[in-house]
């Protein structure tokens, strides 16, 4: 019922960002046939718009009457048109270039400007906030019905990439309205293809501290649980995200300089390397959140079994300091079913027996379960799985051979809780999860593992957004005045 009503849920609003997207395309197109052979042109202080005259006679230049400064070229062929300023004095502008395209559009070749630019970039500003609200909006329903999914970890990303795009093109859109003399199209263009750079520069400090963090990390965790690749993902990532921001000083911001071809080359690859950095992060931090807001979320008092996942034991067999505090989380959500429902619950503690452990994870629990005083009556031991791939699918059998109708609360450290429930569903469980606490610097790997895991699951929306940015800074840095 809670997938149904999620997916219907998500289908509306899925339908609303198709309607906005059709509404925005046809909103400027419309904006634009109607702005067609119109140009707006702003000059400086001093100059008066009564003073230029074309040269060709391919535009009429009409001025604003209520502002001298303002002036409306009108096509009336097609080509390129000197518009000279007769009234030019020394160290003033003489002259404005503007081309006529077909259709009877007007560029302005000095800044960029063409017929319709305003409406074009207010209309912009509005569709990307729109999309935002909804993005936010269908992010906050699936962590609420479907947070255990690679799926709303994409959307938690894509809403902190589009809030940055939102806010960037809000404050370029307010200054070209407010002063459109200094700021033009020209400016519009630069702003966008920096505005992975300037993602970059603003969250430095946090990358900063979470690289450091990350090498911090995979030294505990080789120490704990030894050598394996998942263990040195941190010093990876770390080592890409510092190389990231080298080749942003020592790359992206050096000074271009060259053929105007290769200027224009050279910057549609910058601004697409930084975008994407920009964008991988969001990704990344979106992880993060998710594995927070997973820990921090109430989990329903109406559970049938509790599963406790299974990890390293002492070589005497008894668990340690790690899976003591899961089944110290166990009993702690049971009692409290127990205060506030008077509903009982039976205990599932999952894992087989290592190579190098004298009993299985599961009789460690099922020991130190008894010893707090839970009956062995509530207790089902699962002692095969050899992983929480295997802890889920086991656990699952012997629940469902105990009840037909369970309800199911997996227990594990907090930094697990989110791989957890996404493994869990894909295991075809129904599961909430509850986490104990743990030291913070098992956090950083854990949010590693997800990012991997989100950049697999979800490839082809990755490549598309990849695509999407070529595209997009290739035509922004082929139009754009030099």
């Amino acid at each position: 019922m809670k997938d149904h009503t999620n997916n219907k849920q998500q289908r509306k609003l899925g339908i609303a960002m198709l309607v906005i997207t059709i509404l925005f395309i046809v909103s400027m197109f419309a904006g634009t046939m109607v702005s067609m052979g119109e140009l707006d042109i702003y000059l400086p202080d001093g100059i008066s718009a009564e003073g230029f005259v074309p040269e060709n006679g391919i535009v009429e230049i009409s001025a604003d009457t209520y502002n001298s400064r303002h002036m409306i070229v009108h096509a009336k062929g097609r080509g390129k048109e000197y518009l000279i300023n007769q009234k030019a004095e020394e160290c003033q502008p003489s002259f404005e270039y503007v081309k006529v395209l077909r259709g009877g559009m007007i560029v302005n070749e000095a800044n960029g400007n063409y017929s319709g630019y305003k409406s074009s970039v207010v209309m912009t500003a509005v569709y990307v906030l729109m999309m935002e609200i909804l993005l936010a909006v269908s992010f906050v329903i699936r962590c609420k019905n479907d947070l255990f999914s690679y799926t709303t970890i994409y959307f938690g990303g894509a809403v902190l990439f589009m809030a940055g795009v939102a806010v960037s093109l809000a404050v370029v859109t307010l200054k070209m309205m407010s002063d459109p003399i200094t700021y033009t199209m020209a400016y519009f263009y630069s702003q966008i293809k920096g505005a992975g750079s300037t993602f970059m520069l603003f969250s430095l400090p946090l990358l900063l501290v979470f690289s450091l963090a990350l090498p911090i990390s995979n030294i505990s965790l080789i120490r704990r649980e030894g050598l394996n690749f998942v263990n040195v993902l941190g010093f990876i990532l770390s080592g890409l995200i510092l190389l990231s921001y080298l080749v942003e000083i020592f790359y992206v911001g050096r000074n271009i300089s060259g053929s105007e071809t290769y200027v224009r080359i050279t910057g549609a690859i910058d601004s697409t390397l930084t975008t994407c950095f920009a964008y991988l992060e969001d990704m990344l931090i979106s992880a993060m959140l998710c594995g927070i807001i997973s820990v921090k979320r109430k989990v329903a008092f109406d559970k049938t079994h509790v599963m406790i996942l299974g990890c390293a034991i002492s070589d005497d067999g008894t668990p340690l300091p790690l899976l003591a505090g899961r089944v110290d989380r166990a009993i702690e959500f049971a009692n409290a079913q127990k205060a506030a429902t008077g509903k009982g619950i039976k205990f599932v503690p999952s894992g087989g027996q290592g190579s190098d452990e004298v009993i299985s994870e599961a009789e460690s629990m099922r020991r130190y379960l008894i010893s707090k005083g839970i009956s062995d009556d509530d207790i089902i031991a699962e002692d095969k799985s050899a992983n929480t791939e295997e802890n889920m699918r086991f656990s699952l059998e012997k629940i469902r051979a105990d009840c037909e109708e369970p309800k199911i609360v997996f227990s594990t450290s907090n930094y697990h809780v989110l791989r957890s429930g996404i493994i869990s569903k894909n295991e075809g469980l129904d599961a909430d999860g509850v986490g104990s606490k743990t030291r913070w610097y098992f956090w950083p790997n854990a949010a590693v593992r997800e990012f991997v895991g989100l950049l697999v699951s979800k490839k082809k929306e990755h490549a598309f957004w990849a695509v999407f940015f070529i595209v997009l800074f290739a035509v922004i840095n082929m139009i754009m005045p030099m």
